[in-house]
């Protein structure tokens, strides 16, 4: 009975992290002899998507449950359209989604037979690492960045909210040399679960349609409000 309880918290852990919303550490001599500072790589990583209009890339999820001592794996595609608008589309658990439309988000657990209503700005605030990708937050205003390492194709970085740490312990973040985008995000919460979302093959500017962010109920599905 105890197992299966914990079980059914698995969702719940995989629904924090996808709002937590994506490492090698490189050597302390590279940190030394790295030209540009945390500061440079938070600039050229806003301002590459403040300028992107849309994008899609496939996403692959795990997460290291401590009360479980197991890993948690999830994939599937994600779409992202200006202004404040995505979906996380679920291969693994099939059917699963998590859709923002602008103004709520809706996270849907087909085992639950539910859909998670609350809206946007209650879900995805500044403090969360992946708002400003919706142009909810700032990242050089709402978080203290460090250099935490370096890799061939990229730089990590360690991210600290200015504010409250909004139920995380460390976020670190991959940042391509030459793209300036996001190559994975990594969370730790506060009771030491781990989860790092991967992205790759990354398209922008293919004109996402408005449709994709339409919310339909699925038949039979009860929805649950929160924050209304």
């Amino acid at each position: 009975m105890l197992e299966s309880s914990k079980l059914r918290t698995a969702p719940k852990i995989l629904s924090r992290s996808i709002l937590a919303l994506g490492v090698t550490i490189a050597s302390a001599q590279s940190f030394a002899t790295e030209s540009r500072s945390a500061d440079q790589i938070v600039d050229s990583l806003q301002k590459n998507y403040d300028a992107t209009v849309d994008f899609v890339a496939d996403f692959r999820q795990e997460t290291e449950v401590k009360t479980l001592n197991r890993k948690l794996k999830a994939s599937g595609k994600l779409y992202f359209k200006r202004p404040g608008k995505m979906l996380w589309r679920y291969e693994e658990p099939k059917g699963q989604f998590v859709l923002a439309d602008g103004k709520n988000l809706y996270f849907y657990q087909p085992e639950q037979n539910q859909v998670i209503k609350s809206p946007l700005k209650n879900a995805f605030r500044s403090d969360i690492p992946l708002s400003f990708l919706l142009g909810l937050g700032n990242l050089k205003k709402d978080f203290n960045a460090t250099l935490k390492g370096t890799e061939e194709n990229q730089y990590v970085l360690r991210l600290e909210p200015k504010g409250e740490l909004g139920g995380f312990s460390e976020v670190l973040v991959a940042v391509g040399r030459s793209t300036s985008d996001i190559d994975w995000v990594s969370v730790r919460d506060a009771a030491a679960n781990v989860t790092t979302i991967r992205f790759s093959g990354m398209r922008k500017g293919v004109g996402v349609q408005e449709s994709l962010f339409r919310f339909q109920v699925p038949d039979g599905v009860d929805i649950v409000e929160l924050g209304q």
